[in-house]
């Protein structure tokens, strides 16, 4: 039996719920599942091949513990998990772990102490404790977390295999002295369905508000977290600057940074700001975009790759980002021609780019991504995932 441990399972919530319900799906088919997890996903509920151990916390406790102090929630999530996980790895050849909650990760490290010999491999979605200590504004909790990094990367290097969704991620893995061998580069990707109807991009777009002209407007579309990550704010500068009036921009989701689009959209008619909806309404949002704006803070090179970035391309929307040059999204846009990037440096040149926009360029761009199309669906990296678990059974 394999042991898979996914705090979120369910496709319907957030994205990593919707890539751990597809490799969950595949490794059923030759194997018999533990899972543990906070979710109960109908799908995976249904498949005879998956046990479910539902790990979550009371919900007076949860109430408790989320009222203005949602860090002691994650840590005692955290730590059940963790507990369980040990537990369960008895008599397991074969362990897969995602990197949530975060101290699950140092499972490896723990099972080697106690003489448990099975086999842990990572998946990383986001690189534990760097993303925090790069974000944070709490000093403590940088130097908290500074201290246990070395903690944390004697573990990563006891994994027998880590899966690593970017090149840059893989490069700060090997920074960490883990064994190249041990890394394995298997990327997300979006299997939705897409088939273009120009009549219902009217409908979804009038019914949010916005009178939308095929042959005159150009709609960049930001969907996801208005998070810390987020270059938001640099953005609407470069709206503010830029004066194609047939450009409107549409942001979809929630977050720390939606006032600041909030109150930008009240100077600006382009700018539309729409409520944020579940993962698993996306194609709604999604079907309304030409180009898709996927950003992310520079101090999060090769610690997360957006996952938007592949749901774009599955609607065939060229992608539009702001980020490192060096970042895994920015390199398959080079490397496939599927859009443009632009570092936090290149203002003036973004501001020309906006400016000088046209149909014939996005079209171009959209009939590239769909010539690769294979390249950022689920059987490339789906297949390295399931023949290493097979691998390590054996």
């Amino acid at each position: 039996m394999l042991l898979v441990i996914a705090q979120h399972s369910d496709p319907d919530k957030i994205s990593t719920g919707y890539y751990w319900e597809k490799i969950i799906i595949e490794l059923s088919r030759n194997h018999e599942i533990l899972l543990l997890t906070e979710d109960r996903p109908s799908s995976l509920e249904k498949n005879d091949k998956v046990k479910i151990i539902q790990v979550g916390a009371p919900s007076y406790l949860k109430n408790y513990l989320n009222f203005g102090v949602g860090a002691f929630l994650k840590v005692y999530m955290s730590l059940k998990m963790l507990i369980e996980a040990i537990k369960s790895s008895r008599n397991k050849e074969s362990i897969l772990i995602g990197t949530n909650p975060f101290l699950i990760i140092l499972l490896p490290l723990i099972l080697k102490i106690f003489f448990i010999k099975a086999k842990v491999n990572i998946l990383l979605f986001d690189l534990f404790p760097e993303n925090l200590i790069a974000t944070s504004n709490n000093s403590f909790l940088k130097i908290v977390l500074s201290a246990l990094k070395n903690l944390f990367n004697f573990s990563y290097r006891r994994a027998f295999k880590i899966f690593s969704i970017g090149r840059d991620m893989s490069k700060i893995l090997e920074n960490k002295k883990i064994e190249k061998n041990k890394i394995i580069y298997s990327p997300n990707w979006c299997d939705d369905k897409f088939e273009e109807d120009e009549k219902k991009k009217k409908k979804n777009l009038a019914s949010l508000g916005i009178n939308y002209d095929s042959d005159k407007n150009t709609i960049i579309l930001y969907f996801g977290n208005l998070g810390h990550f987020q270059n938001i704010e640099f953005f609407l500068k470069i709206i503010a600057k830029t004066k194609n009036e047939n450009l409107i921009f549409l942001f979809v989701g929630n977050g720390k940074k939606r006032n600041l689009v909030k109150k930008a959209a009240k100077h600006d008619k382009r700018i539309f700001l729409r409520d944020g909806i579940p993962i698993s309404q996306r194609s709604r949002i999604l079907v309304c975009g030409d180009i898709s704006l996927v950003t992310l803070s520079e101090k999060m090179y090769g610690l997360a790759v957006p996952s938007k970035f592949y749901f774009s391309l599955a609607y065939r929307m060229p992608v539009l980002s702001l980020m490192s040059k060096e970042s895994e999204v920015s390199c398959l846009l080079q490397e496939n021609n599927f859009g443009w990037t632009f570092s936090l440096e290149e203002k003036n040149e973004l501001v020309n780019f906006l400016e000088n926009l046209s149909k014939a360029e996005i079209e171009i761009k959209k009939n590239n991504i769909i010539l690769k199309e294979d390249s950022y669906r689920s059987s490339y990296s789906i297949n390295k995932i399931t023949d290493t678990i097979l691998k390590s059974t054996q």
